[in-house]
């Protein structure tokens, strides 16, 4: 029978409970102040670490003090930011100072407009409609080029023709011949035409007049003169100032204005030759032009390279428009020029007399070199003959010694003069036009007048019956394996990415074309990539010159085709993208890259008919089968179109029921429209017998009545709108080429514009439409915002970008020129001190913070005798006083000022720092330097001493606070053992102690029922028995 306890004894009356309670108190007492000890170990711990904390807070913001980007802040302001906005560039630190800039003229798209084509359906004529970026015969070089590279002084001119009328002609904004000419020839001030001649400039007035024409400064500028129409090289004669020579090869001339600006291959590596050299006494020397810039490096390279000199020499020619080489030495080996620049520089021909005359490698100021014409493949130059329309004799002309088309159309003047025959550049600036005013009514014919193919490749071999023969575009080549991918597509450039080709074997490569690490890929570049890979496919420039032509030379039976990998877009935007469609001479797949857009404008008539029955409805399509239509007189037939593929088969099969009605396509291009020419009295209606043709042609709508009272059904919203010019505008939106076409209403008729994507001079539209009733108009010019950095008066600098933004003109900002005022703005850049203000009182918070803590936590309190938990502790004391001898401290640092007080951040009576803003403003005011040296010296500074100081402190394990913080821990952890030792033992000891108690009360029970039985025996009474 097991006991029963209780908190009282029931048979002492003992209060058991309560006694062990007491009694373990006792025994708890070495507990209790291990207990106390370890709290308060803790506490303390709590307070180190909040003190390290701010320590390395502290340790933080005066680290900040040393970034040099909080004393290097700047502030950017406009005078004008509606004209020219500018901000600081991220991370940059602009000159403190004020800027000039005036901006002359806002970076502008190229948009033609076509002329009213009256209704949306108008017909667009015939032929086709060609645009491209580039390619203009007599587009003019770029005004920097001029003068042997030292350019043009923009400014104004004074023109005075021979009447006495005089015009200022404001050329501040003039960036290349082009714009000079427009500006002078725009002129309503005199009647003057402007024009060029080989290198020169050439004025003609045209009044008829005895005058004198003349050109003068406009105060003291210096732009007639850098024009060539001021000075000893211009001369006047009667109606004709021409001026002087101003453009040729310099050494400055830069590597890519060559070549009509397609430049010069050089490879980028250091370790390949460009050039080979080999001289007649044998010497051959390699040279590499990585470094190579302009001409006059290229010079240097080889007039300087350390096995050539003395030997050899490398000079621009007489002429100005090319180099020559000459080798100095004898002997009987051959002196060659080879290598892969050799070409480009035009310097790899047969020496003649020891001597290598060069290629032309300039056109001149208007012009183009024959070499870039037909793609690149250039003309072979001979002789021509040309015969006018009177039939009179026949004149040769020699163009054999033609280099330019400007020596082309001179040559044909020169021998066209005694004929009637004149040439000129044609309206579209495409090619050559000849005009016929001999006054005949025969043929103008021009033939071969050789073995050449001069005639053809110029475009000129043929026959017209009118007075003119225009030979439309000559191709000139507008892409080379320099050319940037970045200007590409109208300057929208090629998103870098890898594309995937498959030759026609089935092999398939993947072509790297992201150009990691490479700054500005060519088409080079990518040409090389593609003829690396795996696949049997070659890789050149297309005979066009305006893409890359792909070439399979697998000859399998596959399809050749390129796909874009991933979701990129490069294969797409090169215009590669897709299965071959064409085969070369020698029947190889191909894929033509072009940038050029061609359109036949006859399939744009007829395409909304060609539309097929399966796009229609959104790509649902037609169900095909038997409908049924009635005119208004009742008359009924069927048609089938289970056959039809077309929205024009269904045109000609309801054209063709034999029934009183005329279908053709509706006015918005967008679908069917029936007519009923029966005249009844009936309702025009269509159904369905199989299928749901009718319905879904939408021609079983309600029944609609025409302006002439004529019942009409039109299935409007079948497919897209598809007037011809909405489809010409849609099918140049499609290419992606950089074009942006839209249909305009100009309040009577419809016309066609079409824009560059992007603005800026580079990107000139180049369109061709002969045969179209289009007849295109600039509306606005493809032009560089303009502007003149500096002082006005002609003191300044013209400085030119593609889209407004002059991000490099200073240093560190980014300006953005958004309106042409032609007014001065000033751009000022202002030392922000914000930051570093900032900084300063960031310090000064964290400083101050510690203040607090170590106020708090070690605190006496002398009424109640109470201490902060780390009163007196070396830690404490340690924090204290080094920090504070260093905000108290010298700062040796070579500069004005030694302490924390001498630039306004001062101690109170409570070791606290505040900030006096007036002190500090004139500190920095007096001297920045010295004020940023004292925070940043490397050795002496602020940032420098509490960097050191807060280390010791607090930095690692080692660290003063650290090392105090893991030796508490560690105590508190060997408490907490113990503790739990004495919790063991004392609930060990309040067991045993109850359960002496209840044995007590146990054995007291039994005393008591041994008592309580001794009590209950009752005394036996023995009687006494006495014998009687």
């Amino acid at each position: 029978m097991s006991a029963i306890s209780s908190s009282v004894g029931l048979i002492s009356g003992i209060p058991i409970e309560d006694t062990v309670n007491q009694l373990m108190q006792v025994a708890a007492r070495p507990r209790a102040t291990l207990q106390s000890r370890t709290d308060s170990l803790k506490s303390q711990q709590s307070a180190l670490d909040q003190l390290s904390s701010l320590v390395l807070s502290l340790q933080f913001d005066t680290t900040a003090l040393d970034r040099q980007s909080i004393y290097g802040t700047r502030t950017a302001t406009s005078s004008n930011a509606n004209a020219v906005s500018v901000s600081v560039a991220a991370g940059a630190t602009p000159a403190v100072g004020s800027y000039q800039l005036t901006p002359l003229r806002a970076a502008s798209a190229h948009q033609i407009v076509s002329g009213s084509l009256g209704g949306l359906g108008s017909a667009l004529g015939t032929g086709e409609l060609e645009l491209q970026f580039g390619g203009r015969v007599n587009k003019g070089v770029a005004l920097t080029q001029i003068n042997g590279g030292t350019g043009f002084q923009a400014g104004s001119i004074k023109i005075t023709d021979r009447a006495g009328e005089t015009a200022t002609i404001d050329l501040r904004a003039a960036t290349s011949i082009d714009e000079v000419l427009y500006a002078i020839n725009t002129s309503d001030g005199v009647d003057v035409t402007a024009s060029v001649e080989g290198d020169r400039l050439v004025l003609t007035d045209n009044t008829g007049e005895t005058g004198t024409l003349r050109v003068r400064e406009v105060g003291a500028g210096t732009t007639a003169a850098s024009l060539g129409l001021l000075g000893a090289g211009a001369t006047t004669v009667d109606s004709k100032l021409t001026g002087g020579d101003i453009f040729g090869l310099s050494n400055s001339t830069k590597l890519a204005s060559l070549n009509d600006g397609l430049g010069i291959a050089v490879n980028e590596s250091e370790d390949i030759a460009d050039l080979k050299i080999s001289l007649a006494d044998g010497t051959i020397a390699s040279i590499n032009l990585s470094s190579a810039a302009s001409l006059g490096d290229i010079i240097s390279a080889v007039n300087d390279h350390e096995d050539l000199a003395g030997k050899v020499s490398i000079s621009i020619a007489g002429d100005g428009n090319r180099i020559v080489v000459t080798d100095h030495t004898e002997g009987d080996e051959t002196f060659l020029v080879e290598g892969s620049s050799a070409d480009d520089l035009g310097i790899d021909s047969a020496a003649v007399d020891g001597v290598v005359t060069g290629k032309r490698l300039v056109s001149g100021l208007q012009s183009v070199l024959l070499d870039g014409l037909n793609g690149g493949q250039g003309v072979d130059a001979g002789s021509i003959s040309i015969t006018n329309r009177a039939g009179d004799p026949s004149v040769e002309v020699d163009l054999s010694a033609a280099e330019t088309l400007n020596d082309v159309i001179a040559a044909l003047n020169t021998a066209g003069e005694a004929i009637g025959v004149a040439a000129r550049v044609n309206d579209n600036g495409t090619g050559i036009l000849l005009t016929d005013t001999s006054g005949g009514s025969g043929a103008l014919v021009i033939a071969e007048a050789g073995d050449t193919t001069t005639a053809a490749d110029l475009g000129l071999l043929g026959e017209q019956a009118t007075g003119s023969f225009d030979t439309g575009t000559l191709n000139r080549q507008s892409v080379g394996r320099q050319t940037q991918l970045s200007t590409l597509r109208g300057g929208q450039g090629i998103s870098r990415g890898q594309v995937r080709i498959t030759d026609s074997d089935g092999k398939t490569s993947t072509v790297d074309l992201r150009f990691n690490g490479v700054d500005n890929p060519t088409l080079g570049d990518v040409i090389d990539r593609i003829n690396a890979s795996a696949v049997e496919v070659t890789a050149s420039l297309n005979e066009a010159g305006d893409g890359i032509l792909l070439t399979d030379d697998a000859g399998g039976t596959e399809k050749l085709s390129v796909v874009d990998f991933g979701s990129g877009t490069t294969a797409s935007q090169l215009r590669l993208l897709g299965d071959s469609s064409t085969t070369d001479s020698q029947g190889r797949q191909t894929i033509d890259g072009t940038g050029r857009l061609s359109i036949d404008l006859e399939s744009i008539e007829s395409s909304a008919g060609e539309t097929l029955l399966t796009s229609v409805n959104n790509g649902s399509g037609v169900q095909r089968g038997i409908m049924q239509i009635t005119d208004t007189s009742g008359a009924s037939a069927t048609i089938d179109l289970s056959a039809a593929v077309t929205v024009q088969d269904v045109i000609d099969a309801i054209n063709g029921a034999g029934v009183g009605v005329s279908a053709e396509i509706n006015t918005a291009g967008t679908g069917i429209q029936v007519n009923d020419t029966a005249d009844g009295s009936g309702t025009l209606a269509f159904n369905d017998i199989t299928g749901s043709s009718a319905e879904d042609l939408r021609l079983t709508r309600a029944v609609s009545t025409t302006a002439s009272g004529k019942q009409s059904i039109n299935g409007v919203g079948l497919f897209e709108d598809g007037t011809p010019i909405q489809l010409l505008a849609k099918k140049i939106n499609d290419f992606g080429g950089g074009f942006n076409a839209s249909v305009v209403f100009d309040g009577v008729g419809y016309r066609l514009s079409i824009a560059s994507a992007k603005t800026g001079a580079a990107n000139e539209i180049v369109v061709t439409s002969s045969g179209s009733n289009m007849g295109f108009t600039e509306s606005s010019r493809a032009a560089d915002a303009v502007a003149s950095f500096g002082q006005g008066g002609g003191g300044g600098v013209t400085v030119t970008s593609k889209d407004g933004a002059f991000n490099n003109v200073v240093s560190g900002l980014n300006i953005n020129v958004k309106q042409a005022t032609g007014e001065p703005v000033r751009l000022d850049v202002a030392q922000n001190d914000t930051p570093l203000r900032n900084a300063v009182q960031d310090f000064i918070t964290s400083y101050n913070s510690i203040r607090d803590a170590l106020a708090a936590v070690t605190d006496f309190d002398p009424d109640s005798l109470t201490t902060g938990i780390l009163f007196g502790s070396n830690e404490a004391v340690r924090v204290d006083s080094e920090l504070s001898r260093i905000v108290s401290g010298r700062f040796t640092t070579g500069s004005n000022f030694t302490s924390l007080e001498s630039i306004g951040v001062s101690l109170d009576d409570k070791g606290k720092l505040s900030l006096n803003q007036a002190k500090f403003d004139e500190a920095l005011a007096s001297d920045r330097g010295a004020v940023e040296r004292m925070f940043r010296d490397d050795k002496n500074g602020v940032a420098a001493k509490f960097k050191e100081a807060t280390d010791r402190l607090a930095g690692d394990e080692n660290s003063l606070l650290s090392a105090r913080s893991i030796s508490l821990t560690n105590t508190i952890d060997a408490n907490n053992d113990r503790i739990t030792r004495f919790d063991e033992t004392l609930t060990r000891q309040r067991e045993r102690m109850l359960t002496e108690f209840y044995k007590l009360e146990e054995v007291i029970a039994m005393m008591q029922a041994n008592l309580d039985t001794v009590s209950g025996i009752q005394p036996i009474s023995i009687q006494s028995y006495r014998n009687s």
